[in-house]
């Protein structure tokens, strides 16, 4: 089975078997959050609508629904409910293709119920839609921090504006590549241009590093990569910083990551003069 904490070896809890999902009611993890949301199999019309628009409402900022996972209104808990798989996988598709406006793209993966009898558990992957937000019914929908809602119009227009702006950052940095290729004038060759700029990290990115035993060798070495860097060692060259990366050598475990630090830092400095990595 595997494990349903967070570490080194486990960076990202994803369920494989019925056994996975059992620890996670019982260790009482699961809880329906802005990227995750738990039901049973949909059985009719007014079900698929509702459907549509749990799968919209993920699609502004990505998400996962666990279908075969049912709260217990009176306990508050969630319980097991494992559904029948035949056709399940082909239904939440075409519910996605064809109710919400424009159609989604999802990802299924199915989960066998240890009992073999046909039933199971199905996990439903909403990637952030790079045209969201999607109508179901006439209404946007997004989602909040438990449940979904109905976007206002100035929310949906704010949103669109956003996607505008960052289109034409893009343009405009495609431009830039464009004006400065040395080759723009050689012939009359097809030349093409990508532009790619660092997204937010995910928080878990750093766990392999920071949840590992040897982490203080592992830092060590990303400093390290990062003094032989060129560069970046010209560009600091003249900069006169003091303390600077080769003083950090003293390892601490931090509430938030590790980090190192240099021995000659006075106590009421030696937080803020670090190289620390953290989760």
């Amino acid at each position: 089975m595997t494990s349903i904490y967070l570490s080194s070896d486990n960076p990202r809890w994803t369920p494989k078997t019925e056994a996975d999902l059992q620890a996670a009611v019982d260790g009482g993890l699961f809880e329906e959050n802005h990227h995750l949301d738990l039901k049973k199999a949909p059985n009719s019309k007014g079900d698929n609508k509702e459907l549509a628009r749990d799968l919209s409402s993920f699609a502004v900022d990505g998400g996962t629904l666990i279908i075969g996972v049912q709260e217990n209104k009176e306990s508050r808990a969630f319980d097991l409910a494992p559904q029948p798989l035949n056709g399940l996988p082909e239904k939440i598709e075409q519910v996605a293709r064809t109710i919400p406006d424009p159609p989604l793209n999802i990802l299924t993966e199915e989960i066998k119920a240890a009992a073999d009898d046909g039933t199971g558990y199905l996990i439903v992957h909403i990637p952030a839609s790079p045209v969201a937000p999607h109508m179901v019914d006439h209404r946007y929908f997004s989602r909040g921090d438990k449940t979904k809602y109905q976007m206002g119009n100035a929310e949906v227009v704010a949103l669109h504006t956003r996607r505008r702006n960052t289109e034409a950052d893009i343009l405009a940095l495609l431009r830039k590549e464009m004006n400065e290729d040395p080759l723009r004038d050689v012939g009359a060759q097809s030349h093409l241009f990508l532009v790619a700029q660092p997204a937010a990290g995910r928080r878990d990115m750093c766990l392999p590093i920071i949840g590992a035993q040897d982490w203080n060798l592992r830092l060590r070495t990303l400093i390290n990569r990062v003094q032989e860097n060129q560069k970046l060692r010209a560009a600091l060259s003249d900069q006169g910083f003091s303390p600077d990366l080769s003083h950090a050598h003293q390892g601490h475990r931090r509430a938030r990551g590790v980090a190192l630090s240099s021995s000659s830092l006075k106590s009421d400095c030696h937080l803020r003069r670090r190289w620390q990595l953290g989760r």
